[in-house]
């Protein structure tokens, strides 16, 4: 490698090898020089202004010439003819009910014509609405434990069992397409079923007086169950659970315990597993009084609940008049 070397600079010491070397170093700098320069030039030029691009026009608006009227193209008279407001003078037109409705409300009519009493372990205990068109809601039990049900509900018993109408004193429920009766009680053997309530011994001790009246909070929770009861009764499941209690068979009364919300339970004075017994004077131990206490809550002011709280009588005052405590 060192031999290559010393050749190739033998041959660059020639003189007219060192002087073409010097002429192509002079040349390479001349052109980089020019370029240097040139670009420095550009740099301080002023940018040119922008040209300005044409904008394409969508629905352009086309100007009227000036023997042409705009309102010469509109029919004021044709438009008054469309009556797009309605037309003065004209009878209301009644709403259209859509088929489905009308299907849906065809399809409950005098389904209880014809039914048996069903042998369901059923009862019913109360109906909570009802309308005219079969809709509502009702308060049926079984096995000891009652909720309200809406029309086209599953009820709680084997095999395929809703709850089809709901009318006054009977419901009707479809058992695998068979219509069955379900009745509030039977007139002719009301007294021989539903014995009379017997007297309730005087408790030996002073009940508790438990005044949850003056509190404002307790008030609005109770007037917002109220108002639920009545405008959507099967959601008032999610707040508190209720169970009918009997003794020697006969119904003595309802064990409540908190739903979802415990919190809220105990604010209304509740504890779990408390048996109510009355409320507003209205004895629970009867199913005939499901249906008065239910008319008689809708306009009450207050709510009084004799209760049995672990063996001791427990009396439980809330106000349902929100308004007073303004």
């Amino acid at each position: 490698m060192s031999a290559g070397l010393t050749t190739a600079l033998a041959t660059l010491s020639q003189p007219d090898n060192a002087r073409r070397l010097r002429q192509l170093v002079l040349v390479v700098l001349a052109i980089w020089a020019v370029t240097a320069l040139a670009s420095l030039v550009w740099a301080l030029l002023p940018d040119p202004p922008p040209v300005a691009t044409p904008t394409a026009v969508i629905n352009p608006v086309a100007t009227a010439s000036a023997g042409q009227s705009g309102a010469e193209n509109i029919d004021i008279a044709r438009m008054k003819d469309w009556h797009l407001f309605g037309e003065a003078g004209a009878e209301p037109v009644a709403p259209v009910t859509p088929p489905e409705v009308l299907a849906a409300d065809n399809a409950r009519d005098g389904i209880e014509k014809g039914a048996r009493q069903t042998r369901l372990k059923l009862a019913l205990r109360g109906i909570v609405a009802s309308t005219e068109d079969g809709l509502g809601h009702a308060i049926i039990e079984y096995q000891s434990r009652q909720d309200v049900y809406a029309v086209e509900d599953k009820l709680p018993v084997p095999g395929r069992v809703t709850l089809a109408k709901v009318m006054p004193q009977q419901v009707v429920i479809n058992n695998g397409g068979t219509y069955e009766l379900l009745k509030l009680f039977d007139k002719s053997a009301l007294a021989s079923q539903v014995p009379a309530p017997r007297p309730r011994p005087e408790p030996a001790a002073k009940a508790e007086d438990l005044d949850k009246r003056g509190d404002l909070d307790a008030t609005r929770l109770a007037a917002g169950y109220r108002k639920r009861l009545y405008q959507d009764p099967q959601s008032l499941a999610e707040v508190v659970g209720v169970s009918a209690v009997r003794e020697a068979g006969q119904l003595v009364g309802y064990r409540v315990s908190p739903g979802q919300d415990r919190e809220q339970f105990e604010q209304l004075g509740f504890q779990a597993g408390d048996l109510v017994q009355s409320v507003n004077g209205i004895d629970l131990s009867s199913p005939a009084n499901t249906m008065r206490l239910y008319n008689l809550m809708r306009t009450a002011g207050e709510a009084v609940f004799e209760v049995q709280r672990k063996g001791q009588p427990v009396t439980l005052s809330v106000s349902l008049d929100e308004a007073g405590q303004q």
